[in-house]
């Protein structure tokens, strides 16, 4: 389930609360923000262990996954079916708390989190269908918040896909080397060779977006204040790795989760003045 290392979660939540955030007009409820933080945690550790039980066979040929617990044995898949059926009927009673259109958005994205481990095998660019898979709190949100899915919400998607698309290929490129034995797809293979720009471009384009998302809502100084320390730290650590090395790579990857964290302030200090 990952609760060790919740950066997967983090990266879940925070666009989700900016588009509970927009959608609500700034007005979020607390029992939506409780709902979604909750239902962050458990739809990323559900996809944990539904990618582990997929991936076992794959996980136990490469180092850095061979620990895995289903991987390494310690965890049979029988138990792993039981652990998914927990997290995801716990899901669902926190959508019995969201209105009906919520509900079958919610449906759609839980099948893209089964055939996104399936994707690696046969697609080039999994990544981008991790992308919509990931952003599938954004629709709920709205759906939940607004009860109908605007073009506001849709951009917000583009941009999370983007953000998506630039850590996420970071991260790929960790395991870049097993990947290529096991013929696996990822953006990392896709863009070898020009992959520090793909990712820059990539997060860049996501902060545009993101910025664009910002004004739209006719933010104020704070907005554009905390927006531009969230530009400025992208560069930072952007500048500061070394993709031609795996564990640089990652710690950009894991940077992200703080990146996230100044938009989600962004939005979110400018409700309050």
């Amino acid at each position: 389930m990952r609760l060790n290392k919740p950066i997967g979660t983090l990266l879940l939540l925070w666009p989700t609360l900016i588009a509970l955030i927009i959608a609500s007009n700034g007005e979020v409820s607390s029992s939506l923000f409780i709902i979604f933080s909750l239902g962050a945690l458990l739809m990323r550790s559900a996809g944990c262990v539904i990618n582990d039980l997929i991936d076992k066979d794959i996980d136990a040929k490469v180092q850095r996954t061979m620990a895995r617990p289903i991987a390494a044995g310690k965890v049979s898949p029988r138990e792993a079916l039981l652990i998914i059926f927990s997290l995801i009927c716990l899901a669902l009673i926190l959508l019995s708390q969201l209105n009906l259109l919520s509900f079958y958005i919610s449906l759609i994205f839980m099948l893209l989190i089964v055939i996104y481990p399936f994707s690696k095998r046969f697609f080039r660019l999994p990544q981008l269908i991790l992308g919509v898979t990931f952003s599938g709190g954004i629709p709920i949100a709205f759906a939940a918040s607004s009860n109908t899915i605007t073009l506001e919400c849709l951009i917000l998607m583009l941009a999370n896909l983007f953000w998506i698309l630039s850590y996420d290929t970071s991260y790929a490129i960790s395991d870049k080397k097993d990947d290529k034995l096991l013929g696996i797809g990822s953006t990392a293979i896709f863009f070898e060779g020009f992959e520090k720009s793909s990712i820059f471009l990539f997060g860049l384009t996501s902060l545009l977006l993101f910025g664009y998302i910002g004004f739209l809502n006719a933010v104020g100084i704070s907005f554009l204040a905390l927006f531009f320390v969230t530009i400025i730290f992208f560069f930072y650590i952007f500048f500061k790795t070394d993709f031609s090395s795996p564990n640089s790579s990652f710690n950009f990857f894991e940077k992200n989760s703080i990146l996230g964290l100044l938009m989600f302030l962004s939005f979110f200090v400018d409700t309050l003045i």
